[in-house]
């Protein structure tokens, strides 16, 4: 039962996507504006990640909701609020592990590309299960704090917030910028990067950066992710294009700007079509593989912010 209800949720997600990449358009490329920063949160404020946020971040695009809450049916009636009649309500996911007597299990956030049944100690398997919620502009009742003014546009010009550069430049990754070219050069442990003045927007600098040190993440002394013998248009090439893109999403919603550099539409969208439709968990696999990126990064910045600290306080 376990296995089927797995395979349902992720063919149900996995194939939206796909209706709206065979459209010709990424649809998480979208510009959007969310009081709060870009991360969906729960009701009770608490955010969500992985498959998930990257999915009501999505949805939240789509139909241009500003609020950064999510809600299930329930949740609401104990506000002494109630969902409109006739909305459509948003999928969400929950990883667990089932035993005999009970089962736990967490937001499909660190690992979500685990196996159907994947039998693990004391005869407990992993399972799938899916909930639904709603946007807080699809109830009526709520609070007024549910409905926070959204934040101004961060993607005015080509200039740097300064807390943003700190941000990637803590990080430590070793950075080159000049040319024309945006790119992670695995035997040299280089990102390379076109200067600021290059881009549309600080907001298109910040996202190719994250997609290129989202890249770098995949080496054997980071993250160790690998899927395979890589080159382009290859199925392993667009996997790893595929995570990226998904943490640039992630990383946007953090820190207020949309994923949108890459040039080549056609060819992405054509190559991510077939590896979906060939693995229909593959989306879920990407956004965890993209999650640990994110988090990976972000670790790795206050490591570097608070190393340099302690350095001045030293001096």
């Amino acid at each position: 039962m376990a296995t089927t209800q797995k395979l349902d949720v992720a063919t149900e997600v996995t194939n939206e996507i796909i209706a709206l990449l065979e459209k010709g358009t990424m649809p998480w490329r979208q510009p959007w504006r969310i009081a709060g920063g870009g991360v969906p949160l729960r009701h009770n404020g608490e955010r969500y990640q992985g498959i998930n946020a990257f999915l009501l971040g999505l949805r939240a695009t789509m139909m241009g909701y500003s609020s950064p809450y999510w809600m299930t049916f329930a949740q609401a009636k104990s506000l002494d609020a109630s969902v409109r009649r006739g909305e459509r309500s948003s999928i969400v996911v929950y990883y667990g592990t089932a035993r005999k007597r009970g089962a736990e299990g967490s937001d499909a956030g660190g690992d979500a590309g685990g196996d159907d049944d994947e039998r693990e100690g004391g005869g407990s398997y992993r399972f799938l299960k899916s909930y639904r919620v709603f946007h807080v502009s699809q109830i009526e009742g709520l609070d007024a704090s549910y409905h926070p003014e959204p934040e101004g546009d961060s993607n005015d010009g080509p200039v740097m917030d300064p807390d943003a550069q700190a941000f990637f430049d803590a990080i430590g990754m070793d950075v080159r910028y000049g040319g024309d070219r945006a790119c992670y050069i695995p035997s040299l442990d280089q990102v390379h990067m076109p200067p600021l003045d290059r881009f549309e927007s600080a907001g298109a600098f910040m996202s190719t950066l994250t997609h290129e040190m989202s890249h770098a993440t995949k080496a054997k002394h980071r993250l160790d992710r690998s899927f395979g013998v890589s080159s382009f248009g290859n199925e392993a090439y667009a996997k790893e294009e595929l995570v990226a893109c998904v943490s640039e999403a992630l990383m946007g919603q953090r820190m207020g700007f949309y994923a949108d550099h890459i040039d080549n539409h056609a060819a992405y969208i054509s190559s991510w079509i077939q590896v979906l439709k060939t693995d229909t968990r593959f989306l879920f696999t990407a956004a965890a593989h993209a999650q640990r990126a994110v988090d990976f990064l972000v670790a790795a910045s206050e490591a570097g912010t608070k190393a340099k600290g302690a350095i001045h306080e030293a001096a």
